[in-house]
């Protein structure tokens, strides 16, 4: 295990152990020692706060408006930036169709860079999960031999050489995403061998990079078994992203997993990180909300992140994702009165960043 992933460990025991009172402490500190901490690197910083900026509900093409003018008026989200822990995009294609380079230009990404030069980076790859479904809508069949990844190992060259402090890999909906017209043939035996094989492909040329799984809910056998494969092949399964939208609790919606509550929420967290011993993160949306307005998606994710708190639940990282009509700008981050166009993404990651996880 590098020493990379094992500072990583560290800080997520510091913060599931008894010891977590006291960095709740450090965070209710007064407002003077909070500023002076606003600006030291926030990868330091625990709990982590990620943030993925909206795709709109356009899938991989889907960007906010001023995601591109934002580079040119860093002073209006600088707030927003400096707690920043890690910030993350995926990358562009589908099917089999993976374009060798990603979504922005090599002059957007100079940008990004300097701007985010704090922050770690996370690259959010969508190829392990659907890299047979062009192939399935021609043949009806899943097609046999190993995937190919060189796509997203090209995206991942061009993270590097532009400069990007890459750290993670975020592996999405592999053990769980059914395929075209919902096709369930997909079984969890082949998924896991091809995530394994993901890390063949990937691990030696990014050695240090870490690699986890985003999951509507960390089954316990099917997590156990891949940890377990992975293993046996020489890797690690460094972290599970929990991807349930907070509606799901707050609407007691019925899901396929049945009622889903707080308690269960909390169940799952505790899952990862006691018997599978490795880092949680949990990912933090209203879907009811976020295809609502830009208030509602604030008011319900900042109420269900305290929700899951308030029963108990401390995730090692808490990730800004949302995939929906909203919010549909990013800046500013300012938290005075809410402007007549709604709150701001960059605004809710703030709130969020200094809200009720960062005081548990």
């Amino acid at each position: 295990m590098s020493s990379t992933t094992r500072n990583h460990f560290t800080r997520r025991q510091v913060l599931t152990s008894a010891a977590g009172a006291s960095i709740a402490g450090a965070i209710g500190a007064p407002a003077a020692a909070a500023a002076a901490s606003a600006g030291s690197d926030a990868s330091d910083r625990v709990p982590e706060f990620w943030y993925q900026d909206n795709n709109l509900g356009l899938g991989g093409n889907g960007m906010p408006p001023d995601l591109v003018s934002r580079y040119d008026a860093l002073d209006t989200w600088q707030h927003a930036r400096r707690a920043m822990h890690t910030f993350c995009f995926s990358q562009l294609g589908a099917g089999d169709n993976y374009a060798d380079e990603v979504k922005y230009s090599p002059e957007l990404l100079d940008k990004m860079v300097a701007a985010h030069s704090q922050s770690n980076f996370s690259f959010n790859v969508t190829q392990a999960t659907t890299w047979w479904w062009h192939k399935y809508r021609d043949t009806g069949e899943i097609p046999d031999g190993p995937p190919d990844y060189s796509a997203t190992i090209n995206n991942l060259r061009q993270v590097r050489s532009a400069g990007f402090n890459l750290g993670d890999i975020m592996l999405q909906s592999v053990l769980t995403k059914p395929g075209p017209g919902r096709f369930k043939g997909y079984s969890v035996e082949r998924r896991i061998q091809d995530v394994v094989e993901f890390y063949d492909q990937v691990k030696p040329e990014f050695p240090d990079v870490r690699i986890g799984i985003i999951d509507p809910w960390p089954l316990k056998v099917e997590s156990t078994w891949l940890q377990d494969e992975l293993r046996a092949n020489g890797h690690e399964l460094d972290f599970i992203h929990l991807d349930k939208p907070f509606d799901r609790i707050r609407l007691e919606r019925d899901t396929p997993k049945g009622v889903i509550t707080w308690d269960r929420m909390v169940e799952a967290s505790e899952f990862v990180q006691n018997e599978l011993g490795i880092t949680f993160g949990l990912q933090c949306v209203d879907e009811r909300a976020g295809n609502t307005s830009n208030n509602d998606f604030r008011k319900y994710t900042l109420e269900g992140l305290a929700n899951y708190v308030a029963h108990g639940g401390t995730a090692d990282r808490y990730i800004l994702w949302p995939f929906f009509r909203y919010p549909d700008h990013s800046t500013p981050d300012d938290l005075g009165p809410l402007p007549p166009e709604g709150a701001s993404h960059m605004r809710v990651f703030r709130e969020l960043a200094r809200g009720a996880a960062r005081r548990r």
